[in-house]
């Protein structure tokens, strides 16, 4: 299943991978808008602990706030696998559309994902593949709250995050060359752009190939909870008419 996966998202991504190579560093460098200028970075001293304090407090806040475009991001790449027809306006859609939503889930699972992540790190790893369809979730029903898109996040990966694990375990050394280089480099500039950097590059084919995995977990969830009402349904009709 998951070579299969693999190859559908190759599939999907061919001829356009470096145009949403390109789209993806775009989005990177926007959502870190509030970083780039924070002049801590290149090399000054903020006078005070608290002037220090309120930089990184802005930085995160700016973040938070433009975050919404990685959201539109997925929603592009998850787009691309159904092979519809994307232009780069459409990764603004989440900013555009129920924007307070979009920014209270990008809220929501940072915080569920780092305090799952300073518990201990295999279970923040696995949180990480529980959340990962909630965005396309958002997309796909957007009358659902932030938390049950969540939930419904979790059952749709459940028995499903060791194959999604080995989905993704070839752009694993991108990302954790960029993880060393960030605590290697003494400049917080440098440190921050080798993240930045490794993280774009790893975007497109993560982002995809959770797309056709979540296509074809959907298709069973809904096959399932079908089954399921089947039954009451056509009993609850034999009731009434009796």
């Amino acid at each position: 299943m998951v070579q299969t996966w693999n190859e559908r998202a190759h599939t999907a991504l061919k001829g356009k991978t470096g145009m949403l190579l390109a789209w993806s560093f775009a989005c990177a460098f926007i959502v870190e808008a509030g970083t780039i200028v924070d002049p801590t970075l290149y090399g000054m001293r903020a006078d005070t602990l608290f002037a220090s304090g309120m930089w990184l407090i802005g930085s995160a806040v700016v973040s938070f706030m433009l975050y919404p475009i990685i959201i539109g991001y997925h929603w592009v790449l998850l787009g691309t696998v159904r092979r519809e027809e994307s232009q780069f306006k459409h990764v603004f859609r989440p900013l555009r559309q129920r924007y307070d939503k979009h920014v209270a889930a990008t809220i929501l699972l940072t915080v569920l994902q780092l305090l799952w992540t300073l518990l201990f790190l295999v279970p923040g790893i696995i949180k990480f593949f529980s959340y990962a369809f909630t965005y396309f979730i958002l997309h796909d029903e957007p009358e659902l709250s932030v938390r049950a898109a969540i939930t419904k996040s979790r059952a749709l990966m459940r028995g499903l995050k060791w194959d999604a694990f080995k989905l993704i375990l070839p752009v694993v050394p991108v990302y954790l060359i960029g993880l060393t280089l960030f605590f290697r480099f003494d400049s917080v500039l440098f440190a921050a752009l080798s993240l930045l950097v490794a993280t774009a590059l790893i975007r497109p084919l993560v982002v995809s190939r959770f797309a056709v995995m979540y296509e074809d977990a959907r298709r069973e969830y809904d096959a399932q909870w079908k089954s399921i009402r089947e039954p009451d349904v056509a009993a609850a009709h034999v009731i009434q008419s009796s």
